[in-house]
C-alpha cells in the first residue's frame, strides 16, 4: 500500500512539474507536434477559402504596368534610426536618400497593433480599424493585384507554418511565385539565413510586365544578435540596445540591396517600405501588447518612385508628398497600394483612408492601435 501512495505522489508531482516547467522534452514534443499539425491543417483550409474570393472580384484597372516592390520590416522602431533623428549613425543608406526628389519619407506612421499577425492580416486586406468589414470576407491586396493582371511574388524569411504565422501565410500563398527561406516550424523566430539571403530570389524571378513583389523580412525581431552577421557588430553585444542598433544597421544594408536589385528589374516603378510594428527597446520592452507603451507603434515608412512613375502619376505623388507629416496607421496600406497600382474596387476601396487621395482624413484624434483599443500616443 505504501508503494501505491508513492506512485500516486510521483504521478502528481510529474504532472505538476510538466505544467509548471513547459521547457521539457516530453511536453515540447507533444505540444509542438500538435501545433504543427493543427496549423498546417488550418493553413490548407484557409487557402482554399480565400482562393474562392478571387472569382467574385469585379475591379477596374487603369492599365498600369511595371514592377512594384513592397518591403515589410519586422519589429523596427523609428526612434532607433538615425534617418529619424536617432544619435547613432545606423542608417547610412536611408539617411543618404531621404531627401531625394524620388523619395517620400513619412514621420507619423504608426502600427495598428504590436504583433505581426494582427498587423498584417489588416495591412494586407481591406479590413482595418476604422471599418466594420468582416476579416473573413475582406479581399486581400494580392487577390486584387492578380485580378488586375499583376504577377504576384512573395519572398520571405519568416516561418511559414506556425500558429503565429499561418494567417499571413494564407495570404502569401495566393502569390503566383513564392520564395521561402525559413524552413523552421512551430512557434519560433529562428532563421536559417540572415535577411540578405532573400536577394537570391531576385536572381530567380520570372519577369512579367506587371508585377507586385512582396518581401517579408525577419528584420529586427529578437533575439537581436541573431539578426546580423559579425561584420555588423558596430555597437557591441553587451546589452539589448546595442544589439538592436546593430540589427538596424544591418537592416539598412539589406533594404539598400533590395532596392538596388529592384532598380535593375525591367520597368521598375517603385518601392514601398514600412515595418509591421516596433520594439520598445529604450523602455526595456519588446512588443508584447500586454505591456503596451506607445513606442511599440513607432514605425518607419518611406517610398521611392521612378521618374517615369512620378511623371505619369503626378497627382498621386503630390498627394503623398503632402501627407509626409500626416498621421497614418499601417492597416491603411491596402488603400494606398491599390491607388499606387492603379486598381479601383468600389466595394473595398476607401478614399478617406488613402494617403494618395486629396480627401484623406488626417484628423489625428481618430487614429488608434491594438485594433481600436488604444488611441495613438496614449
Amino acid at each position: 500500500q505504501l508503494y501505491i501512495y508513492i506512485y500516486i505522489i510521483l504521478i502528481i508531482g510529474t504532472l505538476f512539474a510538466c505544467n509548471k516547467t513547459k521547457e521539457n522534452i516530453i511536453t515540447n514534443m507533444l505540444v509542438n507536434s500538435h501545433n504543427h499539425l493543427a496549423s498546417y491543417q488550418a493553413f490548407e483550409k484557409q487557402v482554399a477559402h480565400r482562393k474562392n474570393n478571387i472569382a467574385a472580384l469585379d475591379i477596374k484597372n487603369n492599365e498600369n504596368s511595371g514592377v512594384f516592390v513592397l518591403v515589410i520590416g519586422e519589429s523596427q522602431n523609428r526612434d532607433n534610426m538615425h534617418a529619424y533623428g536617432y544619435s547613432r549613425e545606423n542608417t547610412p543608406w536611408l539617411s543618404s536618400i531621404k531627401y531625394s526628389n524620388n523619395v517620400l519619407f513619412f514621420n507619423k506612421a504608426y502600427s495598428c497593433h504590436t504583433h505581426t499577425v494582427p498587423v498584417l492580416t489588416y495591412v494586407l486586406t481591406s479590413k482595418n480599424q476604422y471599418n466594420n468589414n468582416s476579416l473573413a470576407k475582406s479581399t486581400s491586396l494580392l487577390e486584387m493585384a492578380e485580378a488586375a493582371g499583376y504577377e504576384t511574388v512573395w519572398i520571405s524569411n519568416q516561418v511559414k507554418y506556425s500558429a503565429w504565422d499561418t494567417p499571413v501565410s494564407v495570404i502569401a500563398n495566393e502569390a503566383n511565385q513564392q520564395y521561402w527561406y525559413n524552413d523552421n516550424r512551430g512557434e519560433t523566430t529562428a532563421t536559417n539565413f540572415y535577411d540578405e539571403k532573400l536577394l537570391d530570389a531576385f536572381k530567380n524571378l520570372k519577369i512579367k510586365d506587371k508585377m507586385l513583389i512582396v518581401v517579408h523580412l525577419m528584420g529586427n525581431h529578437g533575439a537581436y544578435d541573431n539578426r546580423y552577421p559579425k561584420a555588423f557588430n558596430k555597437y557591441g553585444n553587451d546589452n539589448n540596445l546595442n544589439k538592436y542598433d546593430n540589427s538596424i544597421l544591418y537592416n539598412d544594408y539589406v533594404v539598400k540591396n533590395i532596392f538596388e536589385n529592384s532598380c535593375k528589374l525591367p520597368n521598375f516603378q517603385g518601392l514601398v517600405y514600412f515595418a509591421d510594428h516596433a520594439d520598445a527597446v529604450q523602455q526595456g520592452l519588446s512588443h508584447d501588447a500586454s505591456q503596451y507603451v506607445p513606442s511599440m507603434t513607432h514605425i518607419p515608412m518611406y517610398m521611392y518612385f521612378s521618374n517615369q512613375y512620378i511623371d505619369s502619376h503626378k497627382e498621386i505623388f503630390n498627394n503623398l508628398k503632402k501627407a509626409e507629416n500626416k498621421m497614418f496607421t499601417n492597416d491603411l496600406v491596402y488603400n494606398y497600394m491599390l491607388s499606387v497600382l492603379g486598381i479601383y474596387d468600389e466595394k473595398s476601396y476607401e478614399g478617406t483612408n488613402d494617403l494618395t487621395n486629396e480627401n484623406y482624413n488626417s484628423t489625428e484624434s481618430r487614429f488608434r492601435t491594438l485594433h481600436g483599443k488604444k488611441t495613438i500616443g496614449k
